[in-house]
């Protein structure tokens, strides 16, 4: 399934841009300054998933790119989008690739990207790699709160859910938090972990810490929103959103008929298979086709 996640993983990082921001930054080496998001949309048909100029010693620009199932050509899409936000903004650009789960791996992932014209290598592109489950939960708990729900993505938490999300629980709910993020890492954290675990055993494992450490009115208002029990319609609104996003990328924005087609199907398995054929598809009238 083609970015599932996309919609909680914007929320989320738009909830807290400094800290992915920061933290990514110094991945790839940019020295620290303040971050600037930039425009996404780099041509009419591609848009990359975050930019941000970063304003050190040395300005430069910080591409990520998230995904959360593997396939092949990605460097080669990393390549381009790098090209394109150096013709954007002329600045120095450092591109990391995001991989949310061990499912997002693939052969030609290796950091460096070489393009071949006729009479050989023309180009050699060179990229940061972020495997999120290699890391210690504690790692990502203690990068920066917008951070903290990768930690339960971990194989550290995968061994020992209970434990990770009691962890997890203690950080977002340090008085430093503020209300209003703590809201948006805790409801990202419950569907981003459906990377990884089945709804029965999140919600399990949510309502008890829930309970047992303290009622949270922030846990019982996504609660009543259906983010953790009846998610059939934030299923389906992330849906299209993936579909919009990736779309817009191969075929160009959507024109208010094909939004309104979008957002007049409601069968879940229907926008699933849809997301699949993205790559398949030659325009948008054939990917409305799929049924």
């Amino acid at each position: 399934m083609a970015k599932q996640y996309d919609a909680s993983l914007n929320d989320l990082i738009g909830a807290s841009p400094d800290d992915w921001a920061a933290y990514f930054a110094r991945l790839a080496g940019i020295p620290p300054g303040p971050a600037e998001a930039f425009d996404t949309d780099l041509a009419t048909t591609v848009q990359a998933d975050r930019v941000f100029r970063i304003g050190g010693t040395v300005p430069a620009v910080l591409h990520l790119e998230l995904e959360a199932n593997g396939r092949l050509g990605i460097p080669r899409e990393l390549l381009r989008y790098n090209t394109l936000i150096d013709h954007h903004y002329d600045l120095p650009v450092e591109t990391v690739l995001i991989l949310m789960r061990p499912k997002a791996r693939a052969n030609d992932q290796t950091g460096a990207y070489v393009r071949h014209g006729a009479s050989g290598p023309i180009t050699e592109f060179r990229y940061h790699i972020e495997r999120v489950w290699e890391r210690p939960a504690d790692h990502w708990l203690t990068a920066g709160i917008g951070l903290a729900p990768l930690a339960l993505l971990t194989d550290e938490a995968s061994a020992d859910l209970d434990d990770a999300v009691a962890r997890f629980h203690k950080r977002v709910y340090d008085p430093s938090v503020a209300p209003a993020i703590r809201q948006n890492v805790v409801g990202s954290s419950y569907i981003l972990c459906g990377l990884r675990y089945d709804d029965v055993q999140i919600t399990k494992v949510f309502e008890r810490f829930s309970m047992t450490l303290e009622e949270s009115t922030t846990y019982q208002a996504i609660l009543a929103k259906g983010a953790i029990k009846g998610k059939a319609e934030g299923q389906l609104q992330s849906l299209r959103a993936t579909l919009r996003r990736q779309g817009a990328k191969k075929f160009g924005a959507p024109t208010a008929e094909v939004s309104a087609a979008l957002d007049a199907i409601t069968d879940v398995p229907r926008l699933e298979r849809m997301t699949d054929r993205v790559l398949d598809a030659t325009d948008w009238a054939d990917l409305l086709s799929e049924k």
